[in-house]
């Protein structure tokens, strides 16, 4: 036997006892065998599983094409790869990154899935959609890793400062939930949720009810909510925008008024400066100071169109 092959044996065995012993001294949720559902969500893959087994977890499984959730010890799969939120996602990916003026290392980064802790202070990681933040060159680097502060990821980068959901099999009320814990963080300025319906098909033509959400720490346009979602830090705005080919809350399918490009009532213009912000901490408490926008960042919003958002998703099959 070469001593490669002999090397390669002994990694086996060793990680093989490494793995009998986690299951022996701890508890991972597991994996369906089969694909499920997405009607099946959310689906409980785990019941008395500690908050570190499952950011454990969490580590050895971030590329299984599943979103989960950890409550109080049970663990579920919440969201599942499909096309439409694949697309949404690179849609609004391209929009953040639009100001860096196709500058592939520019000033603002937008990051996939990173995971950062749960801000109410659970303990669980956390991974958006979207996080978007100023490079290191023009965020101040966190001295203390989380908790901070400043705050940061879970590698000890520059904490998120605006942060984007997208949710097919989660309905309204966890949106608002996942949405409203990320603005108890302070220096997070903004979140943007969407929630997309599924499709059905009127005649022969398919629609798609969508809904989007964006969560402030300043008035923002749209239509003001009211009374569907509980504010979870005062002093911040919610705004939604019903912009699917059919209206979601209605009985009667009926036309949202979302059917061209550049209609001001459909695009979410978020602050270029929010990607930037950057406090110092005073005896733990953020102190008022001015943004510095980098000369090379084109442009004063991000402008999400949701028309062509809606576009993007809807000739998804």
């Amino acid at each position: 036997m070469s001593s490669t092959t002999s090397n390669s044996c002994w990694k086996s065995v060793r990680r093989n006892f490494r793995n009998g012993l986690n299951n022996i001294y701890h508890k991972f949720p597991k994996l369906p065998k089969t694909l499920p559902r997405e009607d099946s969500l959310p689906l409980q893959i785990g019941s008395y599983i500690t908050v570190r087994d499952y950011n454990t977890f969490l580590d050895e499984n971030e590329s299984v094409g599943y979103k989960f959730r950890w409550d109080r010890g049970n663990v579920y799969i919440i969201e599942m790869a499909i096309p439409e939120h694949a697309v949404a996602v690179s849609y609004l990916m391209d929009c953040f990154k639009e100001p860096n003026n196709r500058v592939k290392l520019g000033p603002i980064n937008v990051l996939g899935q990173p995971f950062h802790y749960n801000p109410t202070r659970t303990g669980e990681k956390y991974a958006p959609d979207l996080a978007v933040c100023g490079s290191i060159n023009h965020i101040s680097e966190p001295i203390i890793p989380h908790p901070g502060p400043p705050p940061s990821d879970v590698k000890g980068n520059p904490h998120a400062r605006i942060i984007c959901e997208v949710v097919n099999a989660q309905n309204i009320t966890d949106l608002n939930t996942k949405c409203e814990d990320w603005m108890h963080e302070g220096y997070v300025r903004c979140v943007l949720g969407i929630k997309l319906f599924p499709k059905t098909t009127i005649g022969r033509t398919v629609h798609q009810a969508m809904v989007a959400r964006l969560w402030m720490r300043q008035a923002s346009g749209g239509s003001v909510l009211s009374g569907n979602a509980t504010l979870a830090v005062a002093g911040v705005h919610v705004t939604e925008w019903d912009f699917g080919t059919i209206q979601y809350n209605n009985d009667t399918p009926t036309p949202t008024g979302c059917n061209t490009l550049n209609l001001n009532a459909f695009q979410i213009n978020i602050p270029i400066t929010d990607a930037f912000y950057d406090p110092p901490i005073v005896w733990g408490v953020l102190t008022p100071y001015a943004v510095f926008l980098p000369g090379t960042v084109v442009g004063v919003n991000f402008v999400i169109d949701l028309f062509e958002l809606q576009q993007a998703v809807i000739i998804k099959k």
